[in-house]
């Protein structure tokens, strides 16, 4: 979703798809750095997905993130990239026994909710990779953290939960349903950040002498029910929605601090969660 939206806005850049870079292959890595003349990088890939789905899949979730991201960042210094931005998540963050909303520094005060053990630990662990390089090193290499995404995506399955929602959204209305279910109990608190928003971020972080590890995201925290009632009210239609108790919540809030992005950023503005729910439900109405 991410990468999409940044191609629009950095198109002096190089943007290899998983045919040109398998970032699972330190070989394949290594000969497309031989053949093109890479300086920066900004680090998108992630295997990422639904609550659900971390959980039916952990060992992959694991295994393709933390191997992706360590092969990328050691051959990137191998090869004098001068600059590394790698992209992590928020649910790196302890689940339990903080005070919200969470610093940058608390990354590491607990473990993560037990249900994305995998995914956090892999991202975790890249944190602890481009602090250790820059350390060491004295190289360029930082990270961003990002709240939950939602945006235009070329698929429908392993989404999160704004574009999860919005499909099913329009496949009650299409299929003249007069309900939808979501997981849990609607109480789980989220940030939630559109795609185009974070890619513009990105490109003004990339372009900026600020190499400062930092959370990134529209700071109003929502709860599953409050963000559900607002897609139904974008879409102008009136859904039953019905919660199903028997499947887990996740983690109940992981809301972080923005204080170093404003102070860093003060003039970046983010779109309002409405106007950019209306845009990704006219995106897919043509696909579905």
């Amino acid at each position: 979703m991410v990468g999409s939206e940044l191609k629009k806005i950095m198109p002096e850049c190089l943007f290899p798809n998983s045919f040109e870079l398998n970032l699972l292959s330190e070989e394949s890595i290594k000969n497309y750095f031989s053949k093109n003349r890479v300086t920066s990088v900004i680090h998108l890939a992630a295997y990422v997905g639904s609550l659900h789905d971390n959980i039916e899949n952990r060992v992959k979730y694991f295994e393709h993130n933390i191997l992706m991201n360590t092969l990328i960042t050691k051959i990137c210094y191998e090869f004098g990239v001068t600059k590394f931005i790698g992209i992590l998540s928020t649910c790196i963050y302890p689940d339990k026994g903080m005070t919200y909303p969470m610093e940058e520094a608390e990354i590491h005060e607990g473990a993560p909710h037990h249900d994305l053990y995998s995914y956090a630990y892999a991202k975790r662990a890249h944190a602890v990779q481009l602090d250790a390089y820059k350390k060491q090193y004295g190289v360029n290499f930082s990270y961003l953290i990002p709240t939950n995404l939602f945006g235009y995506s070329d698929h429908t399955d392993r989404l999160h939960f704004v574009n999860d929602l919005v499909i099913k959204i329009l496949k009650a209305q299409k299929q003249n349903k007069n309900s939808i279910e979501l997981f849990g109990d609607g109480t789980p608190l989220r940030q939630f950040m559109f795609a185009g928003d974070f890619a513009r971020f990105i490109r003004e972080y990339f372009y900026s002498n600020t190499i400062i590890n930092m959370n990134v995201g529209d700071p109003i925290n929502r709860s599953v029910e409050e963000m559900a009632n607002i897609a139904l009210k974008a879409r102008n239609i009136n859904l039953n929605i019905r919660y199903n108790n028997t499947k887990p919540n996740g983690q109940f809030r992981k809301d972080v601090d923005m204080s170093l992005m404003k102070e860093s950023f003060p003039n970046f503005e983010f779109g309002t969660f409405e106007n950019n729910l209306i845009k990704l439900f006219h995106y897919y109405e043509k696909i579905i």
